[in-house]
């Protein structure tokens, strides 16, 4: 009994995948600061540096279901280490380009989308990985720790050197970017044949039983959609998750608007007061794991998606600056925090020869309505800002009423395939 209850660790392959994702990440914080900065070198016209935001945002609404089914067919850790490869060598033509003088605005462009394209098929390859790389009983902590990674590199640390960098010579944050990358695929390319292919599924391309080939990519994503839509509890989550990013993108959309016009934010402290989500986020990762042990994961999601309508509401009707802190902290908590504990159920209820297209499905609601949100943020804000965050909060909340019996389904079953895993490893134990 005490040997079914101890924490297991998360194991060998799974720390190897998990300083490779450092390392990209490392490069993902570096790229969001130096494309950029340089792209200020070229033009001051708004417009076109927004472009770069357009860019980078594009590829997952263009390639995020292809990704999915492509994810599911082929070797993982191959695919993520040829992403990283690509992404690379299209910052070190960069790098040479701009160290020549050669650069334009619309390389640039052409860099972040070639470079986001390549995060499209990393991203859904690595969280497809994660159900062979974590032991059982580890999902929630292994995609903390994934996700506290992240932050770290992204947040706290990619920026701050690239910026450093930047002020050395314009090019050397890029290449420095670029070797992050090649970084991250070089210690990928140590993780076990047993944990790069999604099971269940023929990704070789052999001919199927009775001499018949695969199915198409068409047939493919269908089955995908299927089962999401009909198969599962899984449809009206993706309509929350639409809901919840929407309203998080409307708030960003207008964000400096807020902070400076209504809560009166210096723009010196702009970033302190942007980036402080980061801690809230960086708790909420590292302690996932404690909190789905002891309150269970319907409890955790019900209560932590509550609070998340109810942080958008105080951010709103927040008095001061100080206040408004407070609620983007908890904010940047509660949301980290449900998102690691729903990504980790939805890892345990999918098959795994579906979950790259199903991730995809995740991905593609997280962002297909972004651009019309900020639309939305911006058209409400012309009227009052701080209505932006308060109509959030309500979308927020409406849209998790409608969800709860469907959030009910989906971690049940998480719950149960887990505590039959649990229970396999122990009476099969692995070497």
């Amino acid at each position: 009994m005490h040997k079914a209850t101890r924490k297991p660790g998360l194991g060998r392959d799974f720390n190897r995948f998990w300083l490779g994702s450092l390392a990209s990440d490392l490069g993902d914080g570096m790229m969001a600061i130096a494309l950029p900065l340089v792209a200020a070198l070229f033009t001051n016209d708004p417009l076109l540096v927004s472009g770069l935001i357009a860019a980078r945002f594009l590829p997952f609404l263009l390639f995020g279901l292809a990704a999915g089914v492509i994810v599911d067919r082929v070797d993982r850790v191959r695919l993520m280490i040829g992403a990283n490869v690509a992404r690379s060598v299209a910052l070190v033509a960069l790098a040479v380009l701009v160290a020549t003088g050669s650069a334009t605005i619309w390389v640039l462009y052409a860099v972040m989308f070639t470079v986001m394209t390549c995060e499209v098929f990393y991203d859904l390859a690595g969280k497809a990985l994660m159900p062979n790389l974590a032991p059982a009983g580890t999902i929630d902590r292994a995609n903390g720790r994934i996700e506290g990674g992240r932050t770290v590199t992204q947040d706290f640390a990619g920026g701050p050197i690239a910026g450093f960098l930047f002020a050395i010579m314009a090019f050397v944050p890029i290449a420095a970017n670029a070797g992050a990358y090649v970084l991250g695929a070089l210690v990928l390319l140590g993780l076990p044949l047993a944990v790069r292919r999604s099971p269940g599924n023929d990704v070789d391309g052999a001919a199927g039983a009775g001499g018949r080939g695969r199915p198409s990519a068409l047939a493919d994503l269908r089955e995908g959609f299927v089962f999401v839509f009909r198969g599962s509890s899984l449809g009206p989550i993706l309509l929350f998750n639409l809901a919840l990013n929407a309203a998080f993108t409307a708030l960003s959309a207008v964000m400096v608007l807020i902070a400076q016009n209504h809560f009166g934010v210096p723009a010196a402290l702009y970033g302190a007061f942007l980036g402080s989500s980061a801690l809230g986020a960086l708790l909420g990762a590292a302690t996932v794991g404690v909190m789905v042990a002891r309150l269970g994961r319907f409890r955790l999601e019900l209560v932590f998606f509550t609070v998340t309508g109810l942080c958008f509401l105080g951010f709103g009707l927040a008095p001061n600056a100080y206040a408004a802190v407070v609620a983007w902290v908890v904010l940047g908590f509660v949301i980290t925090a449900s998102n690691i504990v729903m990504l980790g159920a939805i890892q345990l209820i999918v098959p795994g020869h579906q979950l790259g297209r199903v991730m995809s499905f995740v991905q593609v609601s997280g962002t297909a309505f972004g651009p019309v949100a900020a639309l939305a943020a911006g058209l409400l804000g012309r009227v009052e800002l701080y209505y932006v965050p308060i109509a959030s909060g309500v979308l927020v909340l409406v849209s998790l009423a409608l969800a709860v019996p469907a959030l009910r389904r989906v971690v049940t079953e998480a719950d149960q395939v887990e505590a039959a895993q649990v229970t396999d490893q122990v009476e099969h134990p692995r070497p």
